[in-house]
């Protein structure tokens, strides 16, 4: 079957191909079916290509700055293995504003008091894939000491990167809890 695309002003705004037995002009008023052109076989052309009369292209993905690849960085969040007093494989944790609001009130309850809510002695953080993890005192501390450092990192960026910072920080770290 042949694949034809509707080009507009040398972008394709859609693909088609006729039923079987059918031609163009069966399927469209003669005005619209002039605006498609066929599509070479082998090459498989979707909304968004370009078409400059003789050369097809795909779209050129946008190059995005390093303030809005730290926004993206922000939402998919940061990877911690953990080691030493509590072993944990890669695991996805979220750096969203809700999470890490909720990270620093407790972190701030720590400093304050010294325990957690209701004078426990330790305390659950829910990663990405809502799996509950309990951390003591001082693993809690460390965790949450390195989600705070990375988006605090992040947010320098996304304010204008006043540390004139010239890459993300990775995404993905390894601590030795104590």
């Amino acid at each position: 079957m042949t694949e034809f695309a509707r080009v507009v002003a040398g972008v394709v705004v859609e693909t088609f191909t006729p039923p079987s037995g059918q031609s163009l002009a069966d399927c469209f008023h003669a005005d619209i079916a002039a605006s498609f052109t066929q599509v070479p076989t082998g090459i498989s052309v979707v909304p968004g290509w370009t078409f400059d009369g003789t050369n097809w292209a795909a779209p050129v993905a946008p190059t995005l700055t390093l303030a809005q690849q730290a926004r993206a960085a922000l939402m998919s969040g940061l990877t911690l293995t953990l080691s030493g007093s509590l072993t944990l494989a890669a695991t996805l944790f979220p750096t969203d504003d809700d999470t890490t609001s909720k990270i620093a009130k407790i972190a701030t309850g720590l400093a304050v008091n010294g325990t957690f809510p209701g004078g426990a002695t330790s305390y659950p953080m829910k990663d990405a894939s809502g799996t509950w993890h309990t951390f003591t005192i001082a693993q809690y501390k460390q965790v949450a000491g390195t989600i705070e450092a990375y988006v605090a990192a992040l947010d320098l960026i996304i304010d204008g990167n006043p540390t004139g910072a010239s890459s993300l920080p990775s995404s993905s770290v390894s601590l030795t809890l104590s």
